[in-house]
């Protein structure tokens, strides 16, 4: 049984597919062959592989399985590697989808998190593509349990109990787990009581407007809010209204702030207004006379400030809907606010309850349109164009940013509508620009239809503050993006390199540019590097995308496919495999082996089985190390000749794609061990490990 991830695996029929899948294919390595059957090997032996069919291309080799590659090999027999980038369904937290030779791809077992230690609590950042481990804090009153280092509460399970909450007077709990109960103090001083404002029958009068400060320490959480779940230490402001006002209010605490405003304090159903953030902010247009509440909390303790802006009042804002669109005319700038705005619309690239408004214009003849959207504080925040303002099927351009912007090329003469939507936890204002240019066509590289070719072996310089986002990539977002080929005439080991000069970068190779589930690898990372091994002659293309309009530098290189090693008994630095001079590719298994290395740089203490690595260096050189291709979560670390547990010189854990792992380094000569390893103390299975060697 070869285990795929740590707390996964697949059946014996894997094994078997594994084993034919030799040392390479079209999209991701073969996962651990013990044997290639491409006709370069030499253990494979004159005799047919065990249930192997006879090909004379690869169109002969269709097994009808899609995460599959049919590859016939130079041998003229079908071999069928698994392709797990077929199966990955984009989300991080249900796992790593698996690829079953026999029925297609499969669901994986959900990502854990879990770190053994009972002092954090786990959970899975979907967004963040990652996993995080705070403090024990289960009342979320922003203090860890006491039994563990560092902590505060003596009892985790009460959000009002804590070393920094106040001792209520003569309710016979020890409120701030000093140890004492409803103890009195002096009448100067007195040692219980709630602090000021904690409740609705102490609120600070903020009628006036202007800037406070409160703080929450020693508040309890009283006022649960709509727009937040957690049980935060609150604080109560109250402001009455002689007269119709616009309303602003701003609060910035040491964590994430939360404000609400009622109409009655205790009742949660009287919320008209709540918003969350760094500071958290909420605005009210025409805010009738009459006496309102401010619920403010925080996941931090602490002092608070509160800035309340009371200005005249304004009425609601008269394009909300397709019926009524603000008529732009010939372009220019254009000011709003998404102030008490509802969510009216649906756009590609927008987020679900995001206020919007409606614009439109007219042309009369063929023309660039430049839009740009941003917010007056710098939110994210989104727009469409297109041609029927309430059929989102008509939509022509999406774009999303910190500012939004693009250009629509050659837009025919007719009415369009602009759709503006703003983040759904903050009313901000914005302001839109729209630009009437001459017609002009799409810059070279800008779509498919005008991919730029790229000569093999050579650095070629791109950009992408000419482009726009035509194309959806697995391992991106909405971004801008610039698309290139390449052609092979043989086949060929090839790594793609994009280089942003420290911005992020996101790179999709696929055989067919316009339809992604031809894609073969989708890297991202600064700079994104692909590794894909044994592609078959034809062309490919290549779709680079940043959040930043930014230049970059982009190589395709080639080499002859490389020989797969197939390891075993390398379980220690005793017994670690030699890397030869000119580097390898290797294929193995750490299911079985033992635990023998642990870190401390990086993997969770990698307490997994392992798998060791000898380099001996004459000289300097430029070694890169990757596991890539390896369906388990490894951690792979280097050691000195010393090899010893906990004092590894570097350690990498998902440096490269998805959750393989990356060295690049130069070392001096010597002898180093790379061991493959896993994170946690269970990732195991077969593995892939290639490292390349140059001249510095």
């Amino acid at each position: 049984m070869i285990a795929l991830r740590w707390n996964g695996f697949v059946g014996l029929g894997v094994l078997s597919a594994l084993v034919l899948a030799g040392c390479g294919d079209d999209a991701t390595p073969d996962g651990g062959a013990d044997a290639a059957v491409d006709g370069s090997a030499t253990d494979a032996g004159p005799e047919a592989p065990d249930g192997a069919s006879r090909c004379s291309t690869d169109g002969d080799c269709d097994d009808g399985v899609l995460c599959t590659r049919d590859i016939c090999d130079g041998a003229g027999y079908c071999r069928h590697p698994v392709d797990l980038a077929v199966c990955d369904d984009g989300t991080f937290c249900n796992g790593v989808e698996q690829c079953n030779p026999l029925r297609g791809c499969e669901p994986g077992p959900p990502e854990s998190c879990n770190d053994d230690d009972v002092c954090t609590l786990d959970h899975c950042d979907e967004e963040g593509k990652t996993c995080r481990h705070g403090p024990r804090d289960f009342d979320e009153d922003g203090e860890a349990d006491w039994h563990c280092e560092g902590g505060t509460d003596c009892d985790d399970r009460d959000p009002t109990r804590g070393m920094t909450a106040s001792e209520i007077c003569e309710d016979g709990v020890d409120n701030d787990c000093d140890g004492m109960i409803d103890e009195m103090g002096t009448p100067e001083m007195p040692a219980c009581g709630r602090p000021p404002h904690d409740t609705c029958d102490d609120p600070l009068d903020v009628s006036a407007g202007g800037t406070f400060f409160v703080s929450n320490e020693g508040a309890t959480p009283d006022y649960a809010l709509t727009c937040d779940s957690s049980s935060r230490k609150d604080v109560v402001l109250t402001l009455t209204l002689a007269e119709p006002h616009d309303l602003r209010v701003r609060a910035d605490g040491s964590g994430v702030t939360v404000v609400g405003l009622r109409t009655t304090c205790t009742d949660r159903l009287t919320e008209t207004e709540c918003g969350s953030g760094f500071p958290g902010q909420i605005r009210a247009r025409s805010l009738a006379a009459g006496t309102y509440f401010v619920i403010v909390s925080d996941s931090g303790i602490g002092e608070i400030q509160v800035d309340v802006e009371l200005s005249a009042p304004t009425p609601p804002p008269t394009n909300e809907t397709c019926s009524m669109p603000t008529d732009l005319g010939a372009g220019g700038t254009f000011m709003g606010s998404w102030a008490d705005v509802r969510d009216d619309l649906t756009t590609s690239c927008g987020l679900g309850a995001s206020p919007d408004l409606t614009y439109s214009f007219t042309t009369t003849a063929p023309h660039n349109v430049r839009v740009a959207l941003a917010s007056t504080t710098g939110e994210t925040v989104s727009f469409s164009v297109r041609s029927a303002c309430a059929d989102g099927a008509t939509e022509l351009r999406c774009a999303r940013g910190t500012p939004a912007s693009a250009v629509l090329h050659e837009l025919p003469a007719g009415t369009y509508y602009v759709i503006v939507e703003g983040p759904s936890y903050r009313e901000v204002d914005f302001q839109l620009d729209i630009e009437l240019l001459p017609p002009a066509p799409p810059s070279a590289g800008d779509t498919c239809a005008s991919a730029i070719a790229l000569p093999l072996g050579v650095r070629t310089l791109g950009t992408l503050a000419d482009k726009e986002d035509d194309h959806d990539i697995s391992c991106g977002y909405y971004y801008r993006d610039a698309v290139y080929s390449f052609d092979l005439t043989a086949r060929s080991d090839v790594t793609v390199t994009v280089d942003g000069g420290g911005t992020y970068m996101y790179a999709s190779i696929r055989t067919t540019c316009t339809d992604g589930a031809t894609q073969l690898r989708c890297a991202s990372g600064s700079p994104s590097r692909s590794r894909l091994r044994d592609l078959a002659p034809g062309r490919y293309y290549i779709i680079a995308e940043s959040y930043r309009g930014t230049g970059f530098n982009i190589t395709v290189e080639a080499t002859p496919p490389t020989p797969v090693v197939a390891v075993t008994g390398n379980d220690n630095c005793a017994t670690a495999w030699p890397i030869p001079a000119t580097g390898a590719l290797f294929t193995g298994n750490t299911t079985g082996m033992m635990n023998d290395y642990t870190t401390t740089l990086c993997g969770a203490g990698a307490s997994a089985p392992d798998a060791a690595f000898r380099l001996d260096l004459a000289a300097e050189k430029h070694v890169v190390a990757s596991t890539d291709g390896t369906s388990f979560d490894t951690v792979l670390h280097v050691h000195d000749t010393m090899c010893v547990s906990g004092m590894e010189l570097y350690c990498d854990d998902d440096g490269g794609d998805g959750v393989t792992s990356l060295i690049d380094r130069i070392l001096p000569a010597g002898t180093y061990f790379f061991v493959v390893d896993g994170f946690g103390t269970s990732a195991s299975g077969a593995y892939t490990l290639e490292v390349l060697l140059s001249d510095p």
